[in-house]
């Protein structure tokens, strides 16, 4: 009896151990597959809208006058970590601003972009909100040469945009929207009708700092420990 029962305390140790080595490199995989599908989604995103601003969870189609008539006005998240440099842009900094010719300056870093759409081919004049980011706000575009140059750049994928449409955030709608930008919070009032200009639209590009995909460093750790398992 005690000839043979070495070698089957040792088979089952070696067979619990693979076990183990089995379930623990299953979990580790399911560990690093949730760490990548929540990186590929990780991205500078609107949290929170109030007022008139109506946060839509996919970018839209077509942005053409008359598709998304207001109100509301219409906000999403475009591209994530885009790399750019010498964008020019109409604000840079915390403040209120408004006026036909604003401030124009460039920037240069990686940024993910947001827009905000309000359309006034309902009759609705104007539309008052604000829109919360998860992240710093650096640049924001509210000129329609600035958008018409950033659209391509920033714009979402499969989305039609105005680009080059004379009456889109023209002169007159300058004249009379106003911005306030606060740290990660840009409060509006965007104007697109008035005596001098019926039904038009006045929109917004919003850059903020770009969020990193989290978890890279947990990444690299948990493959490095599935390649040690399956090694031993």
């Amino acid at each position: 009896m005690s000839t043979h029962s070495a070698p089957r305390i040792e088979l089952k140790e070696h067979t619990m151990k693979t076990r183990i080595n089995i379930i623990d490199s299953h979990t580790l995989t399911i560990a690093i597959g949730t760490l990548l599908a929540t990186a590929a989604s990780a991205h500078g995103a609107i949290t929170s809208t109030s007022g008139s601003a109506f946060f839509l969870g996919a970018a839209p189609v077509n942005t053409l006058y008359g598709a998304l008539p207001g109100l509301p006005a219409y906000c999403w998240d475009e591209q994530s970590g885009v790399t750019a440099s010498g964008v020019g842009v109409n604000i840079t900094s915390n403040g209120f601003y408004t006026g036909a010719a604003p401030f124009t300056g460039v920037v240069s870093g990686t940024f993910d972009s947001h827009f905000i759409h309000f359309d006034a081919s309902s009759g609705v004049a104007n539309a008052t909100g604000g829109v919360t980011f998860s992240s710093q706000i650096r640049a924001v575009i509210y000129q329609n040469v600035l958008l018409d140059a950033t659209d391509l750049q920033f714009g979402s994928f499969g989305t039609t945009y105005a680009t080059f449409d004379p009456f889109r955030s023209e002169a007159a709608a300058l004249m009379l929207s106003q911005l306030t930008v606060s740290g990660n919070t840009l409060n509006f009032t965007l104007w697109a009708q008035n005596a001098a200009m019926q039904n038009r639209m006045s929109e917004v590009r919003v850059l903020t700092d770009a969020v990193p995909a989290p978890g890279a460093c947990a990444l690299l750790g948990l493959s490095g420990l599935i390649a040690r398992r399956r090694r031993r």
